[in-house]
C-alpha cells in the first residue's frame, strides 16, 4: 500500500510533444508510399513515439519500502530508490530549483532532491511538497539543509 502519490502532468508539455509524434507518422506514411524504407522508419516511429510519450508525466509514489518515480509507460523513465538507501532529503521552492545526478522535471510547484547513501542524487518536481516531506520525515529519512 502506498503511503504517498501522485501523478504530475503538464498540458503544455503533452502538446509540444505531441507535434514530433504527428510528424514521425507523416514521414512514415510518405516512406509508405515511396516505398523505401517502411521497415526503418516504422521501427524508428514506434521507438521514438513511445520514448516520448514516456516522458510527458511523472509519476511518484512512495511506501515502506521504496520511492519509485516513473515515466507515464514507465518503460524508458523509470528510477526506483530503497527507503533504507536514502541517506537525506531536501525540499526546494520552484520546479527549476533543484539539481540532480538523476532529474525528473515537469512544471510544478517545488522539487525534492533525495541523496542516496549507495548511488546518484535523484531529484523531482511536485505540487505537493509538504506531504513528500512528511511521509519521507514519518519513514525516519532527514531532511538535509
Amino acid at each position: 500500500m502506498a503511503l504517498y502519490e501522485e501523478s504530475l502532468t503538464s498540458k503544455a508539455f503533452q502538446l509540444i510533444m505531441l507535434v514530433p509524434i504527428i510528424l514521425m507518422f507523416v514521414g512514415l506514411s510518405a516512406t509508405y508510399r515511396g516505398g523505401e524504407g517502411f521497415e526503418i522508419m516504422l521501427a524508428t516511429t514506434l521507438t521514438v513515439s513511445f520514448f516520448l510519450l514516456d516522458v510527458t508525466a511523472i509519476r511518484i509514489e512512495i511506501d515502506e519500502c521504496e520511492l519509485r518515480i516513473r515515466g507515464f509507460l514507465g518503460i524508458v523513465v523509470r528510477k526506483t530508490v530503497p527507503i533504507e538507501n536514502i541517506a537525506e532529503f531536501e525540499v526546494r521552492e520552484g520546479w527549476m530549483s533543484c539539481y540532480g545526478t538523476i532529474h525528473f522535471t515537469l512544471p510544478g510547484e517545488a522539487c525534492v532532491t533525495v541523496r542516496q547513501k549507495k548511488g546518484w542524487t535523484v531529484s523531482f518536481t511536485t505540487n505537493n511538497p509538504e506531504e513528500i516531506a512528511a511521509v519521507l520525515a514519518t519513514l525516519g529519512i532527514p531532511r538535509g539543509a
